[in-house]
């Protein structure tokens, strides 16, 4: 299970840049339009938006897939709604809704338009709000790949 590891290794990196940029967001007194006005802050905010795309996409794309593999589940071919409806029923994803709604979250950040301040702004802290969700839906999948064996 080389790939498991790899894809562990991967989200590793996004989870701890992820809280990292989202950390140093929560330390701002506000966040609104004027907080786009500083250079410094949007690079921030791109990290964390790059960050929460980037795990979402590699814990859809990679771990849901490799981790019903290596349970023997066959997911080849198969819609990304069985894949989700599989894993809620073997109680390793709480809520197939809630991915459907950090997916929606994800697809509205990558594709934002810069005349669209305020809904940037609420779907930014709509996200900040998700993002231990995520993290936790990341780590459940972690303890049950452990459970079964994976050294990880």
């Amino acid at each position: 299970m080389k790939d498991l590891k790899f894809v562990i290794q991967e989200l590793e990196k996004h989870r701890e840049r992820l809280l990292y940029s989202k950390n140093k967001i929560e330390t701002w007194e506000k966040l609104d339009g004027e907080t786009l006005n500083s250079p410094e802050n949007v690079e921030t905010i791109d990290s964390f938006i790059f960050r929460f795309c980037k795990m979402q996409d590699a814990m859809g794309e990679k771990l849901f897939p490799l981790t019903l593999q290596f349970l023997g589940e066959e997911v080849r071919n198969k819609p990304f709604i069985d894949i989700l409806n599989r894993l809620e029923r073997l109680e390793i994803l709480d809520s197939a809704e809630t991915w459907k709604k950090l997916r929606e979250i994800k697809n509205f950040l990558t594709h934002v338009y810069p005349w669209e301040t305020e809904e940037t702004i609420e779907y930014i802290k709509i996200a900040l709000s998700y993002t231990n969700i995520l993290i936790d839906i990341y780590e459940k999948f972690k303890k049950v790949l452990k459970g079964r064996g994976i050294a990880i």
